[in-house]
């Protein structure tokens, strides 16, 4: 094994598209409100729609149940589960 290989050993690129597994729990930041309930998530390029969010969870982190996911464009669905942090942006 090179020294290069040694140095490589492990590392992998990470993609901007996630692909996320229904019945996994994520931790996620809530991007925004849509209205009736439903929040946005950005992971990535990946967007995740989330029910039983309401506005005081946008910038919260938050535990989201995937519920559905579409891999080929990179969308998905899932339910909101608990807060389980502040905003990285709060002073």
């Amino acid at each position: 094994m090179s020294l290069l290989e040694k140095y490589f050993k492990g590392w992998q690129f990470r993609s901007t598209t996630p692909s996320l597994e229904p019945g996994t729990e994520v931790n996620v930041f809530v991007s925004r409100y849509d209205g009736d309930g439903i929040g946005v998530v950005n992971v990535g390029d990946t967007r995740l729609y989330v029910e039983g969010v309401d506005p005081a969870h946008v910038e919260k982190r938050v535990r989201v149940e995937v519920t559905s996911f579409d891999e080929e464009k990179s969308t998905g669905r899932g339910e909101f589960r608990e807060v389980v942090g502040e905003s990285s942006y709060t002073a």
